[in-house]
């Protein structure tokens, strides 16, 4: 079961979903390595990001 949802919404309109080209995506997270992760990747990332976490469980 994912404990977070994790949406990053890029500031600048630029692709975030290589799907759809849209400018946010969210993605379920099941571990906190893997949030810390995807948390300092979204730090360096150059489309400039909104991060949300909501804690699921």
């Amino acid at each position: 079961m994912p404990k977070w949802a994790l949406t990053a919404t890029s500031r600048t309109g630029q692709k975030v979903n290589t799907i759809t080209g849209a400018a946010t995506d969210s993605v379920n997270v099941y571990s906190q390595d893997d949030l810390d992760r995807r948390l300092e990747a979204a730090k360096n990332d150059p489309r400039d990001l909104d991060v949300q976490v909501e804690r699921l469980s």
